[in-house]
């Protein structure tokens, strides 16, 4: 063997005693398998609990839009909550399929949820607060609330 190459093989058993013949090949391919498999269930965790949409805030001097892309959603599947601050948007998309095969039928449902909070600086007006849906774009009208606000000095 030439005394230049690099033999990381036999440095990893130098650790041990020398009639210690332990190869860590197996254990490193589970925990590898291990890393994998936490990976994949955060992204899918991810992809089902954490699941939301594009959503911006766009403020102009007497109204405040809530602009959110839900394409692929119907009135019927938008629910919009105001709750003082927020609102809430929570989109509910169910789908079902039905198959029949010779003496078979496959009945399949599933159900899609998405949903974002979005807080404002003010109480969200009940009354006067619209939303519209168009071409897969959300947009929520929020008519401006007069803000006071003071400053309280600090005590020494």
């Amino acid at each position: 063997m030439d005394s230049n190459k690099h033999d990381s093989h036999s440095d990893k058993r130098k650790v041990f005693p020398e009639n210690w013949n332990i190869d860590f090949a197996p254990f490193q391919q589970f925990m590898d398998r291990m890393d994998n498999l936490f990976s994949r269930s955060f992204k899918s965790f991810q992809g089902q609990i954490l699941n939301d949409f594009p959503a911006e805030i766009i403020e102009e001097e007497n109204n405040i839009y809530v602009k959110a892309e839900v394409p692929g959603y119907r009135r019927q599947d938008i629910r919009i909550e105001m709750i003082g601050n927020r609102i809430k948007i929570k989109l509910e998309k169910k789908e079902s399929l039905s198959l029949s095969a010779d003496t078979k039928n496959i009945d399949k449902t599933s159900i899609q949820q998405k949903e974002r909070i979005i807080t404002l600086p003010f109480n969200i007006p009940k009354n006067s607060t619209t939303a519209t849906l168009e071409n897969g774009i959300l947009i929520i009208n929020i008519p401006k609330q007069s803000i006071s606000s003071h400053f309280i000095d600090i005590e020494e």
